[in-house]
């Protein structure tokens, strides 16, 4: 899109705001997690206390870099993660995930499948799971940096999308697609 998807505008709230509202009506405690170049940037709509700003010593890419850097600052935490790209997400979708996670206790990850193909950007991570990847990582046998790859080394608990939850699903990567909310 050539400019940060968190700090683009709808309905006159950042996409990053739009996800932490989602979260917060759930009764968490929100974070955002950024790389050294969206740090200023987001220090100017967002308290530092709420940026976690990407581990350099960690040789990652992507959501895992900031996946881990959260895990990193808070070892012993679960991570509710929820990408600022899904517009749509409904909260009663979240509400689900969280019930899930709290009746179905022996999983390292819950996340959604939505025909047939895994949805690892809306998810819970465990601890005891971002741990068993962080060894991997520092033992040089995490073979793939990608959020599908870190599932398939996890125990997942995978929910199916209903139909009428498809559109919480939809993630946004250009202008056009936004303006046709």
């Amino acid at each position: 899109m050539g400019a940060d998807k968190g700090l683009l505008n709808h309905q006159d709230k950042l996409w990053a705001t739009l996800a932490s509202d989602k979260l917060r009506s759930l009764g968490f405690e929100v974070k955002f997690s950024v790389n050294k170049n969206q740090e200023s940037a987001y220090a100017g709509h967002f308290s530092e206390d709420k940026l976690i700003l990407d581990n350099p010593s960690l040789d990652v890419k992507g959501p895992l870099h900031g996946v881990l850097s959260v895990h990193l600052l808070n070892p012993d935490d679960d991570l509710f993660l929820l990408a600022c790209d899904m517009l749509s997400m409904d909260v009663a979708v979240l509400q689900q995930l969280m019930n899930t996670f709290i009746s179905e206790k022996s999983f390292e990850a819950y996340i959604f499948k939505k025909n047939g193909h895994q949805e690892p950007l809306c998810g819970i991570y465990t601890a005891v799971g971002l741990r068993k990847i962080m060894k991997m990582l520092q033992t040089g046998v995490l073979e793939k940096h990608s959020m599908k790859f870190v599932l398939s080394q996890l125990n997942v608990l995978e929910i199916p999308v209903e139909a009428k939850d498809y559109h919480s699903f939809d993630n946004f990567n250009s202008h056009a697609e936004v303006n046709g909310l």
